[in-house]
């Protein structure tokens, strides 16, 4: 059995409200976006009529009843229920457009799933052994120096299934008849929040076996697999009338280029791969990982078994969509962090500066749809560069982001945000991607209020407010630690 780390509560509550004050001073005022919208509709449907269906023109597949479902994972779309009903009723109140009211509310989701990812990787560190400043250090560097910046902004699976999977490592590491079971149902869930989920389990089930020779204590997160993955084949059955047609263009997984897939998620600085790029600091993993080897050979194996199965997976996927890096490896970055935080205190300001890349190469889709640069590339006819994996540098969007960001705001300074929702679920033009309203106004919230009465310094005011508020939390937080880490000594 494994005692239980020290927790500094405290600061893991300022650590917490912090990142989702910075975070919700640049939400999106809205989904831009297929895949986000399709879940979107998914909830919206669940609040409105009560069932799965989509709209027929939303891009869904003909399923049962001849009505059309989403291709996409339930749970993401059934947890902003709630969100989404809170945005349908505010939008009915005001006059406003529902899907856009339904939309912000539903972006507040992944907002907190990643704050509390970020709370998770402090946790998993101090179980690994780390100091408490050091653990809260790697949760603020996976917050803000990784491209968490750009997801904690989209309404994708991926948040989701990252806060599940550290969730689950962190409380079956525990060892815990209680955290078993919690861990348990995460692994179950992980797998209807995104089927790759299923590595989980079993590499969870294995690490028991080997601590503690206990069939019966092994085989509890195999039993989550099961459950999740029979739970995702129901839902292949309520929507296709087969377990296992999930409406996804199976055509896509390819044993071909299998290598150059693995290599281009860490190393290519194209779409859809670079986490060396986007997410700077986890290349001090590389130096932590044989250290955390030499003290606890078991948890390492843990964390590069669920790093190995994401990957692996990934690997076999011609993914070809408008990503921001390599968005299907998010769920490794916060174990990779955590077990970063067992570096000694010399290591940090390498951390910092690795933190500090990071920020500036995710930063400019705080203002902007990262999708601009996708928008402009098709508009322009290259956009297969744009997209290619192993594309040339000078069309990738690592490199024309600030670009695309600095166009964006641009187009924002001409454009009438009142007449912008006016237009509200028309198309852009033909050929003209970024006409699309959401690609013409500076991407945050709070540049939306005018629409509603409110003058935009009022609203700048309100971001500053929250921005500094989340700050000042995180300072504090850190303040605290002073005292966890002289009861530590002491202890």
């Amino acid at each position: 059995m494994t005692t239980a780390p020290l927790r500094p509560t405290k600061s893991l509550i300022a650590l917490f409200l912090g990142i989702s004050l910075i975070y919700l001073t640049f939400m999106k005022p809205g989904i831009w976006g297929f895949d986000g919208n399709d879940m979107l509709n998914v909830s919206i449907s669940l609040v409105t009529e009560g069932n799965f269906t989509v709209p027929e023109d939303s891009g869904g597949k003909l399923g049962r009843g001849g009505n059309y479902y989403s291709i996409r994972y339930p749970l993401l779309s059934i947890l902003a229920t709630p969100f989404v009903a809170i945005g349908i009723t505010i939008a009915n109140q005001l006059g406003l457009p529902i899907r856009h009211l339904a939309g912000v509310m539903a972006l507040s989701l992944p907002l907190l799933l990643t704050a509390g990812t970020a709370c998770l990787v402090s946790l998993l560190a101090l179980r690994l052994g780390a100091t408490a400043k050091a653990a809260y250090l790697v949760a603020i560097s996976f917050a803000l120096g990784t491209f968490s910046l750009v997801y904690a902004r989209e309404f994708f699976a991926e948040p989701l299934l990252g806060f599940l999977t550290i969730g689950a490592v962190y409380l079956i590491l525990l060892e815990r008849s209680r955290d078993l079971i919690i861990g348990t149902i995460m692994v179950a869930l992980a797998i209807i929040a995104k089927p790759t989920g299923v590595v989980i389990g079993p590499v969870l089930g294995i690490y028991l076996w080997c601590k503690q020779r206990c069939w019966q204590t092994a085989v509890t997160p195999l039993l989550g697999t099961a459950v999740g993955t029979a739970l995702y084949l129901g839902y292949n059955y309520l929507r296709f009338e087969n377990l296992f047609s999930a409406g996804q263009d199976t055509s896509r997984l390819q044993d071909g280029g299998v290598i150059l897939r693995f290599l281009g998620m860490f190393l290519s600085p194209g779409a859809g791969g670079g986490l060396i790029w986007y997410c700077a600091p986890v290349l001090l993993a590389l130096v932590a990982l044989p250290r955390l080897w030499k003290r606890l050979p078991l948890e390492t194996l843990v964390i590069l078994g669920v790093t190995a199965g994401y990957v692996g997976l990934h690997s076999f996927w011609r993914f070809s969509g408008w990503n921001w890096g390599p968005r299907f490896l998010f769920p490794i970055v916060p174990l990779l962090l955590a077990v970063v935080a067992i570096l000694p205190r010399r290591w940090w300001k390498w951390l910092l500066v690795l933190s500090l890349l990071g920020f500036l190469i995710n930063a400019p889709t705080l203002v902007s749809y990262y999708q601009r640069y996708y928008a402009e590339a098709s508009d322009g006819g290259y956009l297969d560069r744009a997209l290619a994996l192993w594309g040339p540098l000078g069309d990738t969007p690592l490199v024309n982001a600030w670009g695309a960001a600095w166009r964006q705001i641009q187009a924002s300074m001409t454009s009438d945000v009142r007449e912008l929702l006016t237009q509200a679920g028309n198309p852009p033009d033909s050929g003209n991607l970024t006409s699309a309203q959401f690609l013409q106004i500076v991407a945050v919230w709070w540049w939306m209020l005018p629409a509603v009465g409110i003058p935009l310094w009022i609203a700048g005011l309100m971001a500053t407010v929250l921005l500094v508020s989340g700050i000042a939390l995180l300072v504090w937080g850190w303040r605290q630690l002073d005292t966890v880490e002289v009861v530590q000594t002491h202890i």
